[in-house]
């Protein structure tokens, strides 16, 4: 057996874990609990279901940030935590629902929709390491990338959107539905494909996106009528019926997303704009007479 070298440095061990913050890890079990539940629901045929059941975990992976920060209670070990709950409830659950929602409705490539699915629960695992490792530069006021529960609640309300307006043209009921709705949901049907596609390609993006949950201060103070009017946006977002609250989602989560991606592309413009005089005039100097040949 050979002896440790006397001239290289000690390795100290690592400290063991042995407490825990519990009400932010607390609200990320949960997470974790209902993504498993929203997979077993997809493997029973209960799709709908199991869509909720992401919605609410996505509800819990927000309350356990703003927890952590109000109680100041955050840990690398609540980080690391969070993203492994959230590689179950918003990269293989919503995946699994994308892929079963396709297949219901009668997609002609089905190798096709299972290579995109599970592109997406990939593209939100790298998402994830990505953050763990940003987050504290970069990523640390916004992210970089369109986060993992907004990719994965995309395609829930898209799902949920087909659901409540039946818009799945291979179910029993197609001659009650009219005509107009069934050329509908046979083109939502081709294109799903690329929506998942694209979620999957914006979370590995460097498309900015703000941090909307970071914003939410409870410990700020806010006028008497901003506080009415978030007590009547509550009871109006309560009292709305099942396929309204649905478009309702579908609106603020697909607005989130594209608003992003458009102020993205349009800074992306300007800057090609702004750039490209100066190297129109320097391709200008370089191809006029007398000019000296640029090296190669």
């Amino acid at each position: 057996m050979s002896l440790p070298d006397q001239h290289s440095p000690a390795v100290k061990p690592r400290p063991r874990l042995r407490r825990v913050y519990i009400l932010p890890n607390l609200f990320t079990a949960l997470n974790l609990f209902l993504g498993v539940m929203a997979i077993y629901s997809i493997g029973g045929g209960e799709i709908e279901k199991a869509c909720w059941l992401i919605v609410g975990a996505a509800v819990l992976d927000g309350l356990d940030g703003l927890v952590a920060r109000l109680t100041r209670t955050q840990s690398d070990f609540g980080l690391q935590f969070d993203s492994l709950s959230d590689v179950v409830s918003f990269g293989v659950a919503p995946s699994l629902a994308a892929f079963y929602m396709m297949d219901d409705m009668g997609s002609e490539h089905h190798r096709l929709v299972m290579g995109v699915c599970g592109l997406f629960a990939v593209c939100g695992a790298l998402r994830l390491a990505r953050y763990n490792v940003q987050v504290k530069t970069s990523e640390r006021k916004g992210f970089l990338g369109l986060p993992i529960p907004g990719a994965a609640l995309g395609i829930v309300f898209l799902i949920l959107m087909i659901l409540e307006h039946q818009l799945n043209p291979n179910e029993d009921f197609v001659p009650a539905i009219g005509r107009k709705r069934v050329v509908l949901g046979t083109f939502v049907s081709s294109i799903m494909p690329f929506v998942v596609l694209g979620m999957a390609l914006l979370m590995v993006s460097e498309v900015p996106y703000p941090k909307v949950t970071q914003r939410i201060r409870l410990q700020r103070r806010i006028s008497f009528d901003s506080l009415v009017s978030l007590i009547l946006l509550a009871v109006l977002l309560v009292a709305l019926k099942s396929d309204l609250r649905v478009d309702v989602g579908f609106l603020l989560l697909f607005g989130y997303i594209l608003i992003g991606l458009g102020a993205y592309i349009y800074k992306m413009s300007r800057r090609i704009s702004k750039h490209a005089p100066a190297r129109r005039a320097g391709e200008a100097s370089d191809t006029a007479p007398g000019a000296p040949p640029s090296p190669r």
